[in-house]
């Protein structure tokens, strides 16, 4: 009988792309807080809220998974700044409620973030020590401390600016310069954040080798390669065969000046090594050229 992977978070980046991937291998349980009517008849996509226990314990025991992935989060970084009970809520308390409501041998998979960093001495390797810049990085690392200290088995995973096909997903980086870019709009990007980015079909690959080998600890993922938010955008203005004069570079500083909902703290160089998933889950990592034209074709 196949293994039982319950998806918290399912209809975002990774959720998408891990109710696709993980499909055909697995008895997978999509699950998020506020399920479109298409989610629920195309994919059975269910509510689950992490901030109420009773939903999160019906939904439980009544799939009993054998593994849960924990892709839920409140990601908006600037807003966690501004509501930080939410953000606590649902990146801290939420992870509570799913260790203490599972049954003890489900194995937890936490997605976490380079945001536990705060970005003075990237690349930075799984056993660094972490000190988050802004409020949603603590809420993440707060997160990683609590599964940590559990007695069950847990994988985490710190992945670095999520990318992916999904043109419709708001907090898709990829997605604003490609559309931006294809409507000829002028993009002003940040030249001094520094990351690997990474790609959800790759990140896909990495979870389920993980849940093969049972695997327990901390990696990170991400491309080969670290390039700023500007180098990121300039990529995919050439791969995709856009005009690269509509990117001007701009520094965290002057963003910060110019949009004033900009107001959390940015770290500079959050780029995560990657030769712990290399060498460990036998993961191979590309290029971030290499990655958009992989992107380039799944979009073709």
């Amino acid at each position: 009988m196949a293994r039982k992977i319950l998806i918290t978070g399912a209809e975002g980046q990774l959720g998408k792309a891990l109710q696709i991937g993980l499909a055909d291998k697995f008895n997978i349980l999509p699950t998020t807080r506020q399920p479109s009517q298409l989610a629920k008849n195309r994919r059975n996509v269910q509510k689950m809220d992490l901030t109420d226990k009773e939903n999160i314990s019906i939904v439980l025991e009544s799939f009993k998974p054998d593994v849960i992935i924990n892709c839920a989060a409140y990601t908006d970084v600037d807003g966690s700044e501004k509501n930080k009970e939410l953000a606590h809520k649902v990146n801290v308390e939420g992870l509570k409620h799913l260790i203490q409501l599972s049954e003890l041998k489900t194995y937890l998979i936490q997605i976490s973030s380079d945001y536990v960093f705060d970005g003075e001495n990237g690349p930075y390797r799984e056993e660094e020590h972490t000190f988050p810049a802004n409020y949603y990085g603590k809420t993440k690392l707060e997160a990683e401390n609590i599964l940590r200290g559990t007695r069950r088995k847990w994988a985490i995973f710190r992945p670095n600016v999520l990318y992916s096909p999904d043109l419709f997903c708001k907090g898709n980086f990829f997605a604003w310069v490609y559309k931006s870019l294809l409507k000829n709009q002028s993009i002003s990007v940040v030249s001094d954040q520094i990351s690997n980015p990474t790609l959800t079909q790759q990140f896909v690959k990495a979870i389920f080798q993980c849940i093969i080998m049972d695997y327990e600890g901390i990696l990170h993922i991400g491309s080969d390669d670290y390039i700023s938010r500007y180098e990121f955008a300039m990529e995919i203005a050439k791969v995709f065969g856009f005009d690269t004069g509509l990117i001007t570079k701009i520094d965290t500083d002057s963003l910060t000046e110019k949009v004033k909902s900009y107001i959390a703290e940015r770290p500079r160089h959050s780029g995560l090594a990657i030769d712990k998933i290399e060498n460990e889950l036998n993961i191979s990592s590309f290029s971030t050229n290499y990655n958009l034209k992989s992107l380039k074709s799944a979009l073709a």
